[in-house]
């Protein structure tokens, strides 16, 4: 019997995956004299593939690292012997020939490697290229051709079942809208055509202004004269409206500003700040009008991976014991609640602060004297650090208003502690006064659920949402929610969540040009940009970030592909097989992948319920240590220092004067 030259280098992968399921530190795994798989030549009469294993596979065959390992053994001996006889008969699938001669090129480009490394490290070629034979765990270069290939093919296959398998058809749904988890009308898929769960993908843009400011001081952190400019020089931009979102991001401090602020997609088994994330999260659902009692809406919270049963077990300051609280109840009491001491409405979903915050900081930015004279106690005192404890030192997702601050109407008792800190705001319009030199149509109204106030979006009418974390504040825009399913934007027309997230490119006839799409972020005349953003869609749904046991798919799909009267499966035979066609080891290995998903699912919930009752919790104890009554009374410096820093008050930042700070 021929057997195919493609069984070569599968047995030694192969052991070497069982050498790591050894079951003490002595025990060891050497070559059976029985191949793992032994190929028939494409050109045999028969096309029998025979799984051949002695008893010392067999014993680690019941494990779930020796069950994995023969998973991977059978899908390698299926698309090593399928690849060509499917690119012969698909043009989607890239010709086998082209496989050979990349495979060529990378050995080459190794060997070439292999002399360069001889010529600088003054040794031998032959020792360089034993060196790299080794890191690839092979022995010879056709081994290492043969590594190439495979690696070549599945890759290709991968591809070639993602086009396949994209969109849903009658009877089945495509990748695109499991990876969505919704359809056009947020409509739940079926769970009977579900492999796995979905991941709910935002797309982000952000801003990051870096502050040095203590991420665990809620009331009398400080932040640098520097920081206080670059607050206001963001600020006044996104304002100012001459600059979109995408422009103004090239001042933020991380690399997104090299990117128009896009932080890609954001899903559920994204790791971001929680501020960050979740903050999101729980902003869509209040802009959406999610709640807990609206049954319509109840399924839409796995979009924050929680059914809608979820339980968080929290444990406030003022708390002895455990309190438990659906996540919707928190989302509602705890991200929303007053995290402002001074201008808050009773009504308002969302904490808003007025645009003239930002501003005021940045004008008094560089005040630390009055005169020749510099205040006692620390700079928590400053106008600067005073104006960002009250409105921004807080982790609740807020919004900007088109407000000032009315300064004229502050009030407080001089040399006391018991300032009445209370300050007004004025709205602003833009259209009829011109006092800060800025002129915008940034600011739309009844963008947020409750809060009656006109509030800062982008060019694309997307709300702008600013958030506090440990890094500094994020303003943020969601350029297409999952609960959003006719995004408009300026000259577009009316996206589903489908179209958005379209991987097809503009040269592709059935790309939706006159819509507004992830992959068409900016205009760009070089296409490799287009290709590159439907990439990463691709890259997202075929990862294991999504389904962990992604390559399962391809196996399954191979072994019942029919070539000639029989579908593959038929075809496979395993060892410990009993007339009847019985296999445990193949009963493992479907077990084994059924289990894989069913792990990644528990593993993810546990994880999002764990960032969820980690940042609820932050919320609970940021609300008890800014409230102004209690224990905390007095922690904050009274706003009213902010606007009262100048001559002839130097009394109030004397010692047990109102804005002295300990």
């Amino acid at each position: 019997m021929k057997k195919s030259k493609l069984s070569i280098g599968l047995v030694t992968s192969f052991i070497g995956a069982l050498a790591l399921t050894s079951c003490s530190d002595t025990a060891s795994v050497t070559k059976s004299k029985d191949s793992v798989v032994d190929l028939i030549g494409y050109n045999d009469k028969t096309d029998k593939i025979e799984i051949n294993v002695d008893e010392l596979y067999a014993e680690y065959g019941e494990s779930k690292a020796g069950t994995t390992a023969y998973y991977n053994a059978v899908l390698e001996a299926l698309i090593r012997y399928e690849y060509p006889l499917i690119s012969e008969r698909d043009s989607d699938l890239k010709a086998y020939s082209r496989i050979e001669s990349e495979a060529d090129d990378k050995v080459k480009a190794l060997q070439q490697t292999a002399k360069d490394n001889a010529n600088s490290n003054g040794t031998k070629y032959e020792d360089e290229w034993d060196k790299i034979l080794e890191s690839n765990d092979v022995e010879n270069k056709k081994e290492l051709k043969l590594k190439f290939i495979y690696q070549l093919e599945k890759e290709a296959m991968s591809d070639w079942y993602f086009k396949k398998n994209s969109e849903s058809t009658a009877t089945t749904l495509g990748l695109r809208q499991e990876y969505l988890g919704v359809d056009d009308f947020w409509d739940e898929p079926a769970p009977e055509t579900k492999n796995v769960d979905a991941v709910y993908p935002y797309h982000v843009l952000h801003i990051l202004v870096k502050l040095s400011a203590d991420a665990e001081d809620y009331s009398r952190a400080t932040i640098s004269e520097a920081e206080a400019k670059k607050l206001w020089s963001v600020v006044r931009q996104l304002v100012d409206g001459q600059y979109t979102f995408e422009d103004t991001a090239i001042l933020s401090d991380d690399s997104s500003n090299d990117n128009f602020g896009d932080v890609g997609l954001m899903t559920t088994k994204t790791d971001f700040y929680n501020e960050f994330k979740l903050g999101i999260y729980a902003f869509d659902a209040i802009l959406s009008g999610i709640n807990a009692e609206d049954g319509t809406t109840k399924g839409r919270y796995k979009a924050f991976g929680l059914n809608q049963d979820a339980e968080i077990v929290t444990k406030t300051l003022e708390e002895t014991g455990e309190a438990k609280q659906k996540v919707q109840t928190l989302i509602a009491s705890e991200m929303v609640s007053k995290v402002n001491l001074h201008k808050e409405e009773a009504t308002a979903k969302i904490p808003s602060i007025p645009f003239d915050v930002f501003r005021q900081i940045g004008l008094k930015a560089e005040d630390a004297k009055i005169g020749a004279f510099e205040p006692e106690g620390n700079a928590a005192s400053l106008p600067r650090n005073v104006l960002f404890n009250a409105f921004l030192n807080f982790r609740s997702p807020f919004v900007i208003t088109n407000e000032l601050l009315d300064e004229t109407s502050v009030s407080y008792n001089a040399g006391t502690k018991t300032a009445d800190d209370k300050i007004a705001t004025t709205t602003y319009n833009f259209d009829n006064a011109d006092i800060l030199k800025l002129q915008s149509n940034n600011f739309l109204a009844n963008k947020v659920t409750g809060l009656n106030k006109k509030v800062l979006c982008d060019t694309h009418g997307n709300v702008i949402i600013g958030v506090r974390s440990t890094a500094g504040i994020h303003f943020m825009v969601m350029r297409k929610s999952v609960f959003e399913q006719t995004n408009i934007a300026v000259g577009k027309v009316a996206t589903s969540l489908s179209d958005y997230y379209t991987t097809k490119v503009p040269t592709d006839e059935d790309f939706p040009a006159d819509k507004e799409t992830y992959v068409n972020l900016k205009n760009s005349n070089d296409g490799s940009y287009y290709t590159q953003r439907a990439n990463t869609i691709k890259d997202d749904i075929k990862s294991t970030n999504f389904d962990a046991a992604y390559d399962y798919r391809i196996y399954e799909t191979l072994l019942n592909q029919d070539f000639d009267g029989a579908p593959m499966k038929d075809k496979i035979h395993f060892s410990d097989e009993d007339d009847q066609g019985n296999s445990v080891i193949r009963d493992n290995i479907n077990t084994t992948i059924a289990l894989l998903r069913e792990t990644a699912h528990y593993s993810q919930e546990e994880k999002i319920n764990k960032a969820w009752q980690e940042y609820l919790l932050q919320l609970m104890n940021q609300n008890t240590l800014r409230s102004d009554t209690g224990m905390y009374k007095g922690a904050f410096v009274p706003t009213t220092c902010a606007f009262s820093f100048k001559k002839g008050n130097e009394s109030m930042w004397e010692k047990d004067g109102a804005c002295y700070v300990k």
